[in-house]
């Protein structure tokens, strides 16, 4: 049946009829209801008080991120991320994960979200910034203090008058740790020794310092380091189930599979389950007529679970990447929209991986369903912790030799 292009859906009244405290609370069942309702993956609500489009389709979520009229980054900054420089990236992150899993528990089971985001956020304050960690402990704190405090004021929503107050404090300390980080980047650059920072100063045409440290301050903020936490706290989850343990040793020895797990992984639980743009123009997106001025909510979450592109979309199955490819994945964006920095990001998660793979085995230590939080991330709701253990055999893993702790 041809889909109509007017919109499924109801707009309400304004205050009255918005439903932002449900989006917020769980976007998925927002979602799974409203689509059920309206019978259609695009619909029209009020959220932040402004008429919406959610867009949970795949063919929409592709459109959305597809469009020929988004701002393509900078080529100098694309340049950076060039395979020539992501080898000496490589090796940076090889360094930190090796001095770093030593402090890695094997006596208890271990919080993976916290684990993950502490080591992640060490990776990027190292490449993005040229800090020698071992050196610099007093600096990580404060970098680890000042983005927090930032993500935390720019994701204030102040929806109703009791709490305005508190929202614009918030805010402005927000913002003083903004000046506050890029003080710390403008004072670092000129001493920066190794990662990106010395690869951006030693380019001649990065004259216009500003843009430059407000790229830097996007790579260091926490926001980056929680979607790689959250990518890898999904994987040993998964892989750390009864069901799915054998997937382990499997993947040491094919390269393949780990690959295949890792898109599945990334199909099931992509660290940011929505994404948001406005409607600059009136358009059509997978056949529904879109205002102009209209917001435009799409959700990767539910795009990779449509049933019109995966067969059984809610299982686990890393063998349908045998016949699919993953530009079929929106982890990352799509076309013009796509993540400038995906190759590091994919470098930093599998270098962690392989190590763990390589030295590790480890079990998931709870049976019970997981609840998660969906903002700025997907991660359990509450700690959730994997119990590793240490592989008796030594592994070698390329050129590079692991022994056992």
């Amino acid at each position: 049946m041809a889909k109509s292009n007017k919109l499924p859906g109801y707009l309400g009244w304004p205050i009255i009829g918005d439903k932002t405290h449900d989006f917020l609370k769980n976007p998925v069942k927002f979602f799974e209801k409203y689509s059920e309702v309206y019978k259609s993956a695009i619909f029209l609500t009020r959220l932040f008080n402004k008429p919406t489009i959610i867009v949970g389709s795949y063919e929409g979520v592709k459109q959305v991120l597809c469009d020929d009229k988004a701002e393509v980054i900078h080529k100098f900054l694309a340049d950076q991320f060039s395979k020539d420089n992501l080898h000496s990236y490589e090796l940076i992150i090889e360094r930190i994960i090796n001095e770093e899993m030593r402090s890695l528990d094997k006596t208890s089971p271990v919080d993976i979200y916290s684990f993950f985001k502490e080591l992640s956020s060490l990776i990027c304050f190292t490449l993005f910034l040229g800090i020698d960690a071992s050196q610099s402990k007093e600096l990580i704190q404060e970098l680890t203090d000042l983005t927090t405090i930032q993500w935390h004021g720019i994701t204030t929503f102040p929806l109703n008058l009791h709490v305005r107050r508190h929202s614009s404090l918030r805010f402005r300390r927000a913002s003083d740790a903004k000046t506050d980080l890029l003080g710390i980047i403008k004072k670092q650059r000129p001493i920066a020794q190794c990662g990106f920072v010395k690869q951006v100063n030693n380019v001649p045409e990065t004259n216009d310092d500003s843009y430059i440290n407000s790229n830097i301050l996007v790579f260091i903020s926490s926001l980056v380091s929680k979607a790689i936490a959250s990518y890898l706290t999904s994987f040993f989850i998964t892989t750390g189930q009864n069901n799915h343990v054998e997937l382990q040793e499997k993947m040491y020895v094919d390269k393949n599979l780990e690959d295949q797990v890792l898109l599945e992984t990334q199909r099931l639980y992509p660290p940011f389950v929505c994404g948001r743009k406005l409607a600059k123009t009136e358009c059509i997106i997978d056949g529904h007529k879109v205002p102009e001025g209209y917001s435009i909510i799409y959700l990767t979450y539910a795009a990779h679970r449509d049933e019109n592109i995966f067969e059984n979309p809610n299982d686990f199955n890393a063998d349908r990447w045998n016949e699919f490819s993953k530009k079929k994945l929106f982890t990352f964006g799509d076309g013009p929209r796509s993540c400038i920095g995906f190759d590091i990001v994919m470098s930093i998660v599998k270098s962690i991986v392989q190590r763990i793979i390589a030295q590790y085995e480890w079990k998931l230590q709870t049976t019970d369903v997981i609840q998660y939080k969906w903002f700025p991330v997907i991660r359990p709701n509450t700690p959730v912790c994997v119990e590793f253990s240490s592989k008796v055999e030594i592994r070698h893993l390329g050129d590079q030799h692991f022994t056992r702790f």
